[in-house]
């Protein structure tokens, strides 16, 4: 399983908790969206996640990335897919251990675990109720031909210099037309989340909490 951190839900009557999962992006570790906790849904159990692949101190990644010829990064899917079944796994796990409720579960990724969490809401649609996609995009490996069983709220920068304003775009913006499940917007932003963008976001985790 996965190392983790977790900031615990405020006890209530229920015997299980909903739960938000952030998953954190490429050359970054679970402390760093683990910064958001305190202001996140109290009545949620927070779990931050760390990748398995470590690049250097206190950096890490979910799967390796390389350049092409034309200077495009590219994804190793293999292990891309291989990231998305461990991180399913440790998901199942914490449920287990921490009496978190299965049918209430958000991710929450960055970048790299953006990407992630759309691959994984798409293919384990069982396993996710709701995400939030901040600065990534929908793989081209990830069949999104279907209606969603999830809720997403999607941001992306339009001066993104990492994964540029045409990614999502292309992949994401479409599927909020066609879906009023995912809510997609665009800030005047770089490769970050900006307070005006975390304000949102947090307004539409209000919004949708069960």
């Amino acid at each position: 399983m996965l190392e983790y951190r977790i900031q615990n839900a405020i006890p209530s009557d229920k015997e299980s908790t909903p739960v938000i999962i952030l998953i954190h992006g490429y050359g970054s570790h679970a402390n760093d969206l683990f910064s958001f906790a305190p202001y996140l849904p109290n009545n949620h159990t927070i779990i931050a996640i760390q990748a398995p692949l470590a690049l250097g101190p206190n950096s890490y990644a979910w799967y390796p990335l390389q350049m092409d010829a034309l200077g495009e990064v590219t994804s190793e899917l293999e292990a891309a897919w291989g990231a998305v079944q461990l991180i399913v796994e440790t998901i199942h796990e914490l449920v287990q251990i921490h009496k978190l409720d299965p049918k209430d579960v958000s991710l929450f990724g960055f970048s790299q675990g953006a990407i992630l969490s759309w691959a994984i809401a798409y293919h384990h649609s069982h396993l996710v109720r709701r995400i939030v996609a901040l600065s990534g995009m929908v793989h081209e490996s990830v069949n999104a031909s279907e209606a969603p069983n999830f809720i997403a709220y999607a941001s992306h920068g339009i001066n993104d210099q990492v994964i540029p304003i045409s990614k999502p775009r292309n992949s994401i913006a479409p599927l909020s037309e066609k879906y009023d499940a995912i809510s997609y917007h665009e800030y005047n932003d770089g490769h970050n989340v900006s307070q005006e963008n975390f304000n949102q976001l947090i307004k539409w985790l209000k919004k949708t909490n069960l």
